[in-house]
């Protein structure tokens, strides 16, 4: 009996070996630069690419982008990366020295969120002199976009 049993479980390793598993992959991307909604169509590209029949690993679309893709200068030319699975490019553009920092988000999400009086009174109110603010929010992303532009 004790033989059987020995037989039986290499029998399943050996069954393991072929089999498939399936596993959920998280991919975060930090950066220095506020290139928000150009990182979200990088990871729309991978999940679309995940789903499909390529024959390039997922970890090479990453690497080529955070190895091989030149950051543009400031003030310079746009830097363009090309998506097999988009029409447009994504676009990398820093603003010259002198101008305001990069604001890559669209406005009418924090108004969409927050009418013009809350969002005049936490600027001037509160930031301009340099208050502590508290932003709380059920949707992450949200929160995360409204954050950056205050």
């Amino acid at each position: 009996n004790n033989a059987h049993d020995i037989f039986d479980s290499n029998e399943l390793l050996v069954r393991f070996d072929d089999t498939i598993t399936l596993e959920n992959k998280t991919i975060c991307l930090v950066g220095r630069y506020p290139y928000w909604t150009e990182t979200r169509r990088f990871l729309t590209h991978l999940h679309l690419l995940s789903g499909s029949s390529s024959d390039i690993p997922l970890e090479r679309n990453i690497s080529h982008l955070l190895l091989s893709v030149p950051l543009p200068k400031p003030g310079g030319q746009c830097v363009l990366v090309p998506f097999s699975t988009m029409k447009d490019p994504m676009a990398l553009l820093m603003p010259p020295l002198k101008d305001l920092p990069l604001v890559d988000l669209g406005y009418q999400r924090i108004f969409a969120a927050l009418d013009v009086p809350t969002v005049v009174t936490i600027v001037l109110g509160f930031l301009c002199l340099e208050k502590k603010v508290i932003l709380i929010s059920t949707r992450q992303s949200l929160l995360l976009d409204c954050c950056e532009l205050l």
